[in-house]
């Protein structure tokens, strides 16, 4: 997050917790465009999307304004990737949100004229700024809403952020390269910005806590927010939310889905999950949950049975990975439960909630949005695979085996309880 010349703090150390996205040198200032998709792409009923990707800076609300002007009373939701940028542009692009009622969530977008590893083509910005309407898709994986972007993402009417997103938060910073100010008069600048950003997520009902948190990492480091902040923050108060299934070629070919849902318990009190379904022996498929564990929980496995239902098929998954974080079972799953589930169905998953497999939250209903066309990429090239095979049986969480599956794992931010990990979606 940064501050105009006259808003930033000097250089500080950086903190223990580290920023793992990559910051390039010179990114490319925000776009806008209107992005369309398939039926429900970005929502129920929501087939059409603003797009905002890049460094905000101090023109993006008035570029955000012509969009505005040429979708007349057209309302579309927008949905922000950023790294963040000048905190006055993303508080000005906030209000301009709030002003028109606009929903804001986190995703990339991703034209389908663009190759999906590489957006940052000149080819592929060059159609983003063309000013037309784009084919594209929303995916959550690999989004970021850091540093000012957490500021525009404040503005909207209703906020959201998908499973497993992470925001990140620092105190604003100073490119002492660009001002000629120094010592006291950096101070009075950094107080000043400092008080704009209070008084904007005042007027956009967010807690003054996230204000607090944000100015106690210095700006060379970033802290990323856990799901119960989101929520004790007012940045995404929901109690469940969910992913659609989506298809990942790489590392190792799989589909996953990502979900939260309010427990009752705390620490944390809106655990986020992962389902993830890979290639197994034969026609067989390895269906994986892995779940953020609660404090009380967190020294050896949970003895407690969870029970998922794929397509009107029970299949227990009595593997748990030991201590930690995160707890993750695993189970096989046959053709002939999975080859004929549609989009239309659902995955329900028993014994989640804290207490008794007959309370509400101990049992979830997920949808299978997205499943048809992501699972048919992963039959195909668990087909083309199988003469590959490493050997590792379904279920298999020896040593020998799970590297596999867990050496790609990206970090997620540090906990009360240690390092945490999520599979790759």
């Amino acid at each position: 997050m940064s501050a105009q010349p006259t808003a930033k703090p000097a250089v500080l150390k950086p903190a223990i917790v580290r920023p793992t996205e990559t910051r390039p040198s010179d990114p490319l200032l925000m776009t806008f465009f209107v992005a369309a998709g398939e039926a429900d792409a970005c929502g129920p009923g929501c087939e059409a999307w603003i797009a905002a990707d890049g460094k905000i800076d101090l023109d993006a609300a008035q570029r955000l304004r012509k969009l505005f002007a040429k979708l007349g009373r057209r309302g579309l939701p927008i949905f922000l990737h950023s790294g963040g940028g000048s905190v006055l542009g993303a508080i000005e692009l906030g209000r301009l949100i709030r002003s028109r009622n606009i929903e804001v969530s986190v995703a990339r977008t991703v034209p389908t004229e663009c190759s999906r590893d590489r957006l940052s083509d000149k080819s592929c910005e060059k159609l983003k700024r063309s000013g037309k309407d784009l084919v594209s898709e929303l995916d959550s994986n690999g989004a970021m809403c850091n540093s000012a972007c957490v500021l525009t993402l404040s503005g909207g009417a209703v906020r959201s952020v998908p499973p497993l997103v992470r925001l990140g938060v620092h105190a604003i910073g100073i490119d002492l390269g660009k001002t000629q100010i120094r010592g006291a008069a950096i101070a009075a600048a950094t107080r000043a910005a400092n008080s704009r950003i209070v008084e904007f997520l005042r007027d956009m009902g967010i807690n003054k806590a996230l204000f607090d948190t944000s100015n106690s990492v210095p700006h060379e480091s970033t802290r990323f927010l856990q799901r119960d902040e989101l929520v004790r923050f007012g940045i995404d108060t929901r109690e469940f939310g969910e992913t659609d299934w989506r298809f990942a070629e790489k590392p190792n070919a799989a589909i996953a889905k990502g979900f939260f849902v309010r427990s009752g318990e705390a620490d944390p009190a809106h655990p986020e999950a992962l389902l993830r379904l890979n290639c197994g022996a034969g026609k067989a498929m390895r269906l994986t949950l892995a779940r953020e564990r609660s404090a009380p929980n967190r020294i050896g496995a949970s003895s407690r049975p969870l029970r998922v239902t794929v397509n009107g098929s029970r299949v227990d998954l009595p593997y748990v990975a030991p201590g930690g974080t995160i707890e993750m079972r695993t189970a096989v799953l046959w053709p002939n439960m999975i080859d004929s589930a549609d989009d239309k169905g659902t995955v329900e998953i028993s014994g989640f909630g804290p207490e008794r497999d007959n309370e509400p939250q101990g049992r979830i209903i997920l949808n299978m949005a997205g499943f048809s066309a992501a699972y048919a990429k992963l039959r195909k090239a668990c087909d083309e695979s199988s003469s590959l095979d490493s050997g590792c049986g379904v279920g298999d969480l020896s040593p020998r085996c799970m590297p596999d599956a867990l050496k790609t794992w990206p970090v997620m931010p540090p906990t009360a309880g240690g390092q945490t990990t999520w599979p790759s979606r």
